[in-house]
């Protein structure tokens, strides 16, 4: 690439950023801007700013036909009762249940984690009232959803502080046709989960003796950067020893997806955060179901899920038992449980899967750095020494690689254009000189094999709940699982953003001086400024804690490469003696 076509390029970048100020200030065209309220998290346009027809359609899932055998509408329930709610309150997690619907979750509030304006997470949203409800069909066909069922509580407790290592159970009954339906919640200090039995005193009621136990409308978004959230949000069921996975990207509610047999568990996740629902029993799943609405924002489609089991019920087995987890994406959490949930630390997508093996390697280092070193800040630069200590050999192998490269490139230009006419003489004369000078793969294989690392890493980095609020620098970086931010500008720059983040910069700065020292080909010379770039463009709304390790790699790299020039002198004798051959020839 010339100087004029750079010229061009960066002339072409230039109209494009201040284009934007042309429209508005000189011709006069504002863009369209819609204000816009918190909601759970969940940025949603103002409805009071808008025209009828455009306002955004509710977060709610339109009430399913029969043949779904989901969630189906039902407007007659019992309403001799008022509603009444119970908080139950343990070490890491505020719950609010209420006996409408027996037990639905009101709140489900983390005392351990905060969002980003600091309030507590909270993982029931005002979508999100009418989990864990059972739904079946009667022996007669009508469809039964209990979701505005008031049922009777053992307790009339308003609130109730468990102790060390205590359990508290509350028992919910509803009477339906001669049958008493029973969930009975227990609740355990020191733990994320819950244990709901369920049972039919009269399963005769029951259909094929079956029924449903649903989670609805799936995880509120708890970050500022919900789009980079929302990215994580899937569906998920393990059964038969294989993960199941679903996702939606498109706005719109979609079709019934099912799934036949038994299941071990169902999850819905964010970024940082899980519920699942698994069953204690065996043979009680005969399957599970996935529904998805997508809600259009203006920069992503935010994800939601109901999800459920289709259970097939056995008086003379007893309560069917079920493991309700809500809570951090945390090995440690979901390691104590031993039923796999650990596959959804780092699961998103076939890329984070395909190197997962590697990505649980590097966690457990960087939490035993961590046991003696309090600033998660400070563990990644160590770990990023030990990576590039690790390396160093393989770096090393490339660098002189390359630099026999160069000195052979006028001998390899002599034979192609000696042989042009005979490909395959060429061929073997390539060849030959390999094996006497050894081959360019040589050079990239040291490359490739450090990939796999490089890419764990980015999904260790980029998505580790252990992060999540840990600060580095008081003031600047605060938080190293979000962007670095500085201050926001009063406009937006196109793909890089409105906020304005320092480690980026400085990653690109590193990459750009890492370049200048290893470009060695004058037709790549445009590379080194294009690159760091577009790397500051893609990485600028990453989190703190992943630009922190890709910065102290590019200036260890930097410091490598001076390393290897000054420690070079036997390769600088084999060079020469290259030379020399070549001269003698």
């Amino acid at each position: 690439m010339d100087k004029k076509s750079l010229f061009a390029m960066l002339l072409i970048a230039v109209i494009l950023l201040l284009l934007p100020y042309y429209q508005e200030y000189i011709l006069g065209i504002k863009p369209d801007q819609e204000q816009y309220v918190k909601q759970d998290s969940v940025l949603v346009p103002d409805k009071t700013n808008l025209k009828k027809e455009d306002s955004v359609k509710k977060v709610n899932f339109e009430e399913n036909s029969k043949k779904d055998l989901m969630v189906p509408s039902v407007d007659i329930y019992q309403n001799d009762s008022l509603e009444k709610t119970i908080t139950i309150e343990t070490v890491n997690y505020i719950v609010k249940l209420s006996n409408r619907g027996g037990g639905s979750l009101k709140d489900f509030i983390l005392k351990k984690y905060t969002k980003y304006d600091s309030s507590l997470v909270n993982m029931i949203s005002d979508n999100l009232k009418n989990n864990l409800t059972l739904t079946f069909q009667e022996t007669g066909g009508s469809y039964i959803d209990t979701k505005n069922y008031i049922y009777n509580a053992s307790t009339k407790l308003e609130k109730k502080k468990l102790l060390d290592n205590e359990e508290y159970k509350i028992v919910y009954t509803l009477n339906y046709n001669g049958s008493e339906i029973k969930k009975e919640f227990t609740f355990f200090d020191n733990a994320y989960h819950i244990d709901l039995d369920i049972s039919f005193s009269n399963p005769g009621i029951l259909l094929n003796n079956q029924y449903q136990i649903n989670w609805i409308n799936g995880l509120p978004s708890t970050e500022s950067y919900v789009e980079d959230d929302n990215q994580y949000s899937q569906a998920f069921a393990y059964m038969g020893g294989e993960l199941e996975d679903y996702s939606i990207s498109d706005p719109g509610e979609t079709e019934v997806t099912t799934f036949s047999g038994n299941a071990d568990w169902i999850a819905i996740r964010t970024k940082y955060f899980i519920t699942s629902v698994s069953v204690l029993n065996a043979n009680v799943s005969n399957g599970i179901y996935f529904k998805g609405l997508g809600i259009e924002h203006e920069n992503y489609t935010q994800k939601l899920y109901n999800t459920g089991f289709y259970a097939q019920y056995n008086s003379s087995r007893g309560d069917d038992s079920y493991r309700i987890f809500i809570g951090p994406l945390d090995n440690k959490e979901l390691g104590k449980y031993d039923n796999n949930l650990d596959e959804l630390i780092m699961n998103n997508g076939a890329y984070e899967r395909f190197f997962r093996p590697v990505s649980k390697l590097i966690l457990p280092i960087l939490e035993f750095f961590h046991s003696f070193i309090p600033n998660w800040g400070v563990v990644i630069i160590i770990f990023s020494i030990l990576v590039k200590l690790i390396v160093y050999p393989l770096t090393k192998k490339s660098y002189q690689s390359t630099k026999k490269m160069q000195v052979l490139q006028p001998k390899m230009a002599e034979i192609r254009e000696k042989y042009k006419n005979d490909p395959q003489r060429m061929n073997k004369e390539m060849m030959k000189l390999y094996q006497q000078h050894g081959s360019p793969l040589s050079g990239c294989l040291p490359m490739l094999l450090q990939m796999p690392l490089l890419l764990a890493l980015y999904i260790v980095f980029r998505s580790t709940i252990q992060l999540r609020g840990a600060v580095f620098i008081p003031g600047w970086i605060d938080d190293l699982s979000r962007a670095d931010t500085l201050f926001t500008l009063p406009f937006s720059i196109p793909l890089y953003g409105a906020d304005f983040n320092l480690l980026p910069i400085l990653m690109a700065l590193t990459m750009f001086f890492q370049s200048k020292m290893t470009m060695q080909d004058p037709k790549q010379k445009a590379m080194i400024y294009i690159m760091p770039v577009f790397m500051l463009a893609i990485f600028n709304r990453f989190p703190s804690g992943l630009n922190l390790y890709y910065t102290m790699f590019n200036l260890l790299t930097i410091i490598q490469q001076r390393f290897i020039k000054s420690d070079d002198k036997e390769d600088d004798k084999s060079v020469k003696g290259l030379k020399q051959k070549g001269k003698g020839k």
